[in-house]
């Protein structure tokens, strides 16, 4: 009989044990496993009889799952289901419309915050010119009537 090789993931839907249950005997060699290379690094693959075998898998537990994976797929494939799914994935003409009043707003509203804040720092230096003005003058030397020769 060929070996049946099954993903963690699935082994773990079909022993009803989580997928770091499955990688503990895997690593405890309680199942045999093979690598298999993907580009992101290597995977495993469980043996099916070995993970049944392990686990005391009976066959209405198998029946079970296969049932309930079959009936995923058909959801999966219903056409009008995925084109509604789509739709609401994608941005209409009129979203686009919203969104560049909404931004458009923003922009006139930083532009506006932005002449205020200029504003502000020029009164800001207008009132320090005065103020060191000020303190110029009161740092400077008094003059008596009669020191006038000095």
């Amino acid at each position: 009989m060929a070996q049946t090789f099954l993903t963690i993931h699935e082994a773990a839907l079909l022993s009803d044990k989580s997928v770091q249950t499955i990688r503990r005997a895997i690593k405890g060699r309680k199942i045999k496993a093979r690598k298999s290379k993907t580009p992101q690094g290597y995977n495993y693959m469980v043996d099916r009889q070995s993970l049944i075998s392990t686990f005391n898998i009976k066959d209405e537990q198998i029946a079970k799952v296969q049932q309930n994976t079959g009936v995923k797929e058909e959801i999966k494939n219903e056409p009008a289901k995925q084109q509604k799914k789509l739709a609401k994935n994608f941005v209409t003409s009129d979203d686009l419309g919203v969104f560049k009043d909404t931004i458009q707003k923003l922009i006139d509203q930083h532009e506006k915050d932005k002449e205020n804040l200029f504003r502000l720092i020029k009164t800001f230096q207008d009132r320090m010119v005065v103020l060191e003005n000020q303190v110029k003058m009161l740092d400077a030397p008094k003059k008596r009537w009669f020191n006038f020769w000095r």
